[in-house]
């Protein structure tokens, strides 16, 4: 069985994935936005968490398209976003809590990130004491987001790839990261068996 991790971060797969990023350390060194080195239906399961919010939504597009064309028929795509609308809610409901955070300061933070030992991503932290701090946060984390998902956009992007049987899925304890588990959307979606790939290039469309 053929497993590819993309956007892993610099770190080796296990359990015989096979992660793909362009940061060394990583199975695969590539850029992923450029293509993906692999045959038309040759790829039997395909994972990504926290990876596609850090593309713009022309090259997201393509990437999941890309993805679609990897996976052989039946075979699926697993996804790990961002929830922005939690943290939007949170500002709606002005769902906050006082945590300790430098010295004699507090930081507001969304009640559900205190849940579970959730954890943040201490460089993409906003703190000017107002709640939009946390839309930044989600929005922007230190310049390297470039986009934000709700389920429904999510799914809607899995189908217009392309992908069949699009549907929320359950946080799983032995794929997903427990750091981000509240804040995060996840969902899986299926090439089709009868699935065709318009490209003039057999390894890559773009």
């Amino acid at each position: 069985m053929k497993k590819i991790n993309l956007g892993s971060g610099p770190v080796k797969g296990e359990n015989g994935w096979i992660n793909i990023d362009q940061l060394q350390g990583a199975d695969l060194n590539v850029d992923i936005t450029h293509g993906l080195p692999f045959p038309n239906d040759s790829i039997d399961i395909i994972y990504t968490s926290h990876f596609l919010e850090h593309l713009d939504y022309e090259v997201l597009c393509r990437v999941l398209k890309e993805c679609q064309r990897v996976l052989s028929p039946g075979c699926p795509l697993s996804v790990c976003v961002p929830d922005a609308s939690k943290f939007i809610r949170a500002y709606m409901q002005n769902d906050y809590q006082d945590v300790p955070y430098q010295k004699d300061r507090s930081l507001k933070v969304p009640s559900f990130l205190l849940e579970d030992n959730e954890g943040v991503y201490k460089k993409a932290i906003v703190d000017t004491g107002s709640a939009i701090d946390w839309i930044n946060y989600i929005a922007y984390s230190n310049a390297e987001h470039k986009y934000m998902f709700d389920i429904n956009n999510l799914l809607a992007h899995l189908k217009i790839a392309g992908f069949k049987d699009v549907a929320p899925r359950s946080f799983d304890p032995d794929l997903d990261k427990y750091y981000g588990r509240n804040a995060s959307i996840y969902a899986i979606g299926y090439k089709h068996s009868s699935a065709t790939v318009n490209s003039g290039n057999k390894d890559v469309i773009f």
